[in-house]
Order: C-alpha cells, then structure tokens, then sequence
C-alpha cells in the first residue's frame, strides 16, 4: 500500500466510500468503541482511552504489508513484477518521530529500523521473485513494533500477519478497464475532452474487519508524466476513504491533458490484523496492486515529459530498474 496521499479535482460516488471524520481525535475515539462496546469495561478506562487519543498527535497509522505487484500493457495482459515485504508509519502534518523499529517473532534478535523519508517513516524488506522466496524470507506469524514520538511512546505492540492455516492470503491479480462515452477503450488513446471511467477485476478476499477498525479498502491512483498525483482515492484515518466493494471510479476531463503519458495504479489491500495502540492505529496487509500506461489522444501543448515517468511507489520495480532507483 506503500501510498501517499495528494490532491484531487475528480469525483467518486459517495455512495460506495466508508465517510469517516478527518480528525484523528474522532477517527480513534471511534476505534476504540468498536473495541470496547462488547466488553464489560468500567467508564473510567474508556476515559483514560479516550485521553490518549486526544494526546496523541504524531501518527495518522502504521502498517506492515506483504504484497504481489504487476504491470499490464495497453491489451490488458499481466507481467508479475515482484512480491514485496515493508511497512510504513503516515505521520500527521506536524508530526515527527524519534525512533522506531520492527521486530519479527522469528528473528527477534534482528529488529528492523524505521527509516525517515520525509512524508513517512519506512522499513524496506526487499523484493523477490515468488511467493516462496517472500515467505522464507520474512515467514507469516506475529511481529512487534516499538515507536516513540514525542506524544506517544508504545514497546512490542503486537500484530499477527497470518492467513487462514498460515497461508499469504494476497488477493487475486487485478485487471483494469478503461471507458470513455460508455464505450470499452484503450488505455493509450483516451480523449482528454470526456471523462475517464476506471474499472476493475473483483476483490478476491475483500471484507469488513472482524475487529471493527479499518475495512478492507481499495486505492486508485493517477499521476502526471512528472509524478504529480491527479486522482487518489484517499488514506484510511485521513479521511475518506475507499472500501472493497467499489467496482469503479471517475477522473474528470479538467485533470487531463491532450497529447500527455499518464500513469496509474489499483491496489487492493487486505486488512488481516488491526488495533489501536495508545490513540494511534495500524494494521497489516496482504495486498495487490497492478500498474498501467495511459496516454491521451491530441497535440501535446504544455511541458516536455520525460521520457520515462518516475515510478508511483516502490512496488512498481520495472520503472525503478530504468531509472536506475532504490528499491
């Protein structure tokens, strides 16, 4: 889900997307009361609960992902890049963090550090080339994470990442549509003058979360050639949110441009353990997510593109390789 947030001009149907409060005050209290209202907890605990969410103001969430990644050409065909292991903590907009790291139940001699990249802090686990090499590698079971920041402080917060009978649950591949005028179209010749309708393959395994806290969601995302987000469905406790039983989505024809390369992603995030530790909220994932070209039909009128467009996160490793970045 390695994802951030940016600014968008389009429009989805409000109907399908999980509203939730901006507010991260609002978003844990809630949290807290699907934990709490099937337990016989005194009212003085839930105050003290609701207490360090109003204090905690550093983290948005943390998040711990297994993950497939694949790119698809302009007939729909699909290429596995790569199977992938990381995890994330979204910070606040005034946010920081003093240290952080995870911990493996299989390794606990070998804690992994959070990394600082500005908008986020990052544990990078590696790419690999199947499912077997992923799982050896960082195999399925309980991992802790020890996070200090100057509002909140919280040692070995567990979360399994687990499926059913010990199994890597990821979703099955994703498949993209593309329409235009409610005619099937290809993602290289879209009329940047009519309104680009964004379809996908279902959700294998999508589902509310048992725990009540973050549903299994859906993230769209569709950049500039120079990697400026145009579209982003939005983060979970950030705001709204996109949940699994979305089918499609709409981009406006005042975010394109004529004669201009587009990139895009769908990603389906599979939400296999949650809690809120002291205000803040995370869970872990086994997610997919599929990448695609889009080009508009016309006469390019503004800035020269690159020729290759930067890659939208570190999951897309065939345009990482051509331009020679970190995995």
């Amino acid at each position: 889900m390695n994802i951030q947030q940016g600014m968008s001009n389009n429009e989805v149907d409000h109907t399908w997307i999980l509203d939730i409060e901006s507010v991260v005050f609002q978003r844990c209290a809630e949290d807290l009361y699907h934990m709490l209202r099937r337990l016989p907890v005194q009212t003085i605990m839930v105050v003290s609960l609701l207490t360090a969410c109003a204090q905690q103001s550093d983290i948005t969430f943390f998040v711990l992902v297994k993950s497939s990644n694949y790119s698809q050409d302009s007939t729909g065909q699909l290429t596995l890049l790569n199977y992938h292991f990381f995890s994330e903590i979204f910070l606040t907009d005034s946010g920081s963090i003093e240290a952080a790291q995870l911990t493996s139940f299989h390794r606990p001699e070998e804690p992994m550090v959070y990394v600082d990249r500005g908008h986020n802090f990052y544990v990078e686990g590696g790419h690999f080339d199947t499912l077997e090499e992923l799982d050896l590698a960082y195999p399925n079971g309980l991992f802790t994470f020890d996070i200090r920041t100057p509002t909140v402080v919280f040692h070995d917060a567990t979360l399994s990442l687990s499926g059913p009978e010990n199994r890597t649950d990821i979703p099955l591949p994703i498949t993209i549509s593309f329409f235009q005028g409610g005619e099937s179209i290809s993602p290289v010749a879209i009329d940047p003058d009519s309104d680009l309708l964004i379809r996908w393959s279902d959700y294998s395994n999508g589902r509310d979360d048992p725990n009540g806290i973050v549903d299994d969601m859906i993230f769209v995302v569709v950049a500039d050639c120079f990697g400026e987000r145009i579209y982003h469905t939005g983060l979970p406790f950030e705001g709204e949110y996109m949940r699994h039983d979305v089918r499609q989505v709409i981009v406006r024809s005042a975010s394109l441009e004529p004669g201009r390369p587009y990139s895009a992603f769908v990603e389906f995030p599979h939400v296999v353990d949650s809690r809120v530790v002291s205000g803040v909220p995370g869970f872990t994932s086994y997610a997919t997510a599929t990448y695609v070209d889009l080009h508009t039909t016309g006469e390019n009128l503004g800035a020269t593109c690159p020729e290759v467009s930067p890659p939208m996160d570190t999951g897309q490793t065939d345009r990482m390789e051509r331009e020679g970045a970190e995995h």
